[in-house]
């Protein structure tokens, strides 16, 4: 059997199923889609999820694309992981999965999000990324490279607005930058994005910390997005009103929960695998999970 989990970097034989993380090997993807009940058609092309910390993603095309969103994170801040130090040391040399970002995100200014150092450190040595984000995350920047975030011309302010989306393109890669609220009462204020991936023929939706509200999701226009894969905080899983807004605006192909504390990773399992099957979750920093539809290899 082919390598088709990849967690840490090791590779080990699984069965075929949804509850562990790790890399579906194109030469069992048909198998996984038969498991969702999805056909052919159903996902369009390939695309690798590359697990970061809490939020953060690395989403590639298998190819030069790569675009990083909420993973200029190496510290662990509040119940929310880091990065383990090997991991950490590549992120510092900009090598191994963090070399050749084309464009790196930041949904918003929290430091489980987005990390000011951090960000800075990343962005001056990996010379080719574009970086594009409020002006609430610059602001924050700005106190630990200032000059870098005024002068270079890799930095960008976006400032979508409800209706009014913003595009940034990269190589193949089209995102759409839009608004979702973080909530009411202090997180009123703060600027929150989804981002709206177009990456190898496929289509990856990042809501931030999104609030789980049903009229800011159709201000938004979520549900006319046509997603093959969402990537969805945990908590839209718990009893509440995250059930009914997956089912109306994020019953895509494929999900993904993230931002799951490791204190709580294995209450989030449990729940999950017995709740929401369907659900993957990338449990370790660099696991990596791939959309294909390369017919399977012969065992």
């Amino acid at each position: 059997m082919p390598c088709s989990v990849l967690t840490g970097g090791k590779c080990r034989a699984m069965a075929p199923g949804l509850k562990a993380p790790g890399v579906l090997a194109a030469g069992l993807i048909s198998l996984v889609m038969a498991v969702l009940g999805l056909s052919a058609g159903t996902l369009r092309a390939d695309v690798i999820v590359t697990q970061l910390a809490n939020e953060g993603v690395i989403l590639s095309d298998g190819g030069s694309n790569r675009v990083m969103i909420d993973g200029l994170v190496v510290e662990p801040y509040s119940v929310y992981g880091g990065l383990p130090d090997e991991f950490a040391s590549l992120y510092e040399q900009v090598a191994g999965p963090f070399a050749g970002v084309q464009l790196a995100l930041a949904s918003h200014q929290h430091h489980d999000h987005n990390q000011p150092y951090y960000a800075c450190s990343f962005l001056q040595k990996s010379t080719t990324t574009q970086f594009a984000s409020s002006a609430q995350v610059l602001d924050l920047m700005r106190e630990k490279c200032r000059s870098f975030v005024l002068d270079s011309p890799r930095v960008r302010i976006i400032e979508p607005q409800y209706g009014i989306p913003e595009v940034i393109t990269s190589g193949d890669v089209k995102v759409t930058a839009f608004v979702l609220s973080h909530g009411t009462g202090k997180y009123a204020a703060l600027q929150n994005f989804g981002h709206l991936v177009e990456i190898g023929g496929m289509r990856v939706l990042h809501l931030g910390d999104a609030a789980m509200e049903f009229e800011d999701f159709i201000t938004a226009g979520v549900d006319k997005m046509n997603i093959d894969v969402a990537l969805i905080p945990f908590w839209y899983f718990q009893p509440g009103p995250g059930g009914q807004l997956v089912k109306r605006f994020l019953d895509t192909p494929y999900k993904i929960a993230v931002h799951i504390p490791p204190g709580e990773m294995a209450e989030v399992k449990a729940y999950l695998n017995a709740d929401f099957p369907r659900v993957l979750i990338l449990e370790n920093p660099l696991d990596q999970a791939r959309f294909s539809l390369t017919p399977p290899a012969p065992f």
